[in-house]
């Protein structure tokens, strides 16, 4: 997981990679310092960059260009400032063991990423001090009550750990923190 506050939307952007037997996938990558870069690929090869919504585009085509790898995002991720290179859909198990799981009701194309132990989070759910684990502000959502009802497919989904594009994963029981949230 790397961080970093964003001044231009007043809010702390969070991006995590995942190691699969494919390779490691980037999450909605920000920016990244040299050295610190280096340690996140030492010993792994990149293997993808996945964008989970039309938002977050971020500084996706500096890493494409800089690893050689391809942009994968939902068929319906409108707003992208780039053309990924590939679509991932609702169901697809994907990068060897990654499941990819639609929740319409949020942003344009949001996905979340279900792999072994860990769920990764787009918009749909934020983590941030002070309200802590929190559905996506309505204002922000294409369709809050539906939004909800997709929600509900994370809990039929294993996983220890949760990550967000915005704060701090939740490693202590994200499941049952989710569970009123969708009630």
């Amino acid at each position: 997981m790397w961080h970093a506050y964003e001044p231009a939307v007043k809010c702390e952007l969070s991006s995590c990679a995942i190691e699969t037997a494919d390779g490691l996938l980037l999450v909605d990558p920000i920016e990244l310092a040299g050295p610190s870069l280096a340690r996140l690929l030492q010993g792994r090869t990149p293997r993808a960059i996945v964008l989970t919504n039309g938002n977050h585009t971020r500084a996706a085509e500096k890493f494409r260009t800089a690893l050689g790898v391809k942009i994968f995002a939902s068929h319906d991720a409108d707003g992208l400032d780039l053309t990924p290179d590939d679509i991932v859909s609702d169901g697809q198990l994907t990068f060897g063991n990654i499941r990819i799981l639609s929740l319409p009701g949020a942003g344009p194309g949001e996905i979340s990423l279900i792999g072994p132990d860990v769920a990764c989070i787009g918009d749909a759910l934020i983590h941030l001090p002070p309200e802590g684990l929190r559905i996506l502000p309505d204002k922000y959502c294409a369709d809050p009550a539906q939004l909800r009802q997709s929600l509900r497919k994370l809990l039929s989904c294993d996983f220890q750990v949760m990550t967000f594009a915005h704060g701090a994963p939740l490693t202590d029981s994200p499941r049952t923190k989710l569970e009123p949230l969708t009630a």
